[in-house]
């Protein structure tokens, strides 16, 4: 899949091609488990977190923020472990989170995510 880059300037199909390529890829299922998606609801949960971590960077200094930004990384692990998220959900919260390092970096993550659900396959 398409490396993604925070920024829709450099990437102007973030929010569209980028985006939809991500939301198919998530969806994916794994050879070897027929079953396997991850839930419109766990994408929902995690999304939640990050509307929920913007809307503090609006109120709160970035820099304390930011830590809860970069804890995403344990959660989406851990959901991982649970067997509820896929490796392509994982790599691509990966790539998100690492790119965060403002708040127009957030902003652009929580559209990006929000870009992937509405491409997301509802089933």
């Amino acid at each position: 899949m398409k490396k993604i880059v925070l920024d829709y300037k450099k990437d102007p199909e973030l929010f569209s091609a980028t985006a939809q390529e991500w939301a198919e890829g998530i969806c994916a299922r794994r050879h070897d488990r027929a079953d396997y998606r991850v839930k419109s609801t766990q994408l929902r949960n995690f999304y939640d977190k990050v509307m929920e971590l913007e809307e503090r960077a609006k109120k709160e200094p970035f820099d304390e923020v930011l830590p809860f930004v970069k804890m995403l990384n344990s959660k989406v692990a851990y959901a991982k472990t649970r067997g509820h998220v896929s490796d392509a959900f994982v790599e691509m919260m990966t790539q998100c989170i690492t790119q965060v390092d403002s708040p127009e970096s957030l902003k652009t993550f929580k559209l990006f995510f929000e870009a992937l659900i509405g491409f997301y396959p509802k089933k």
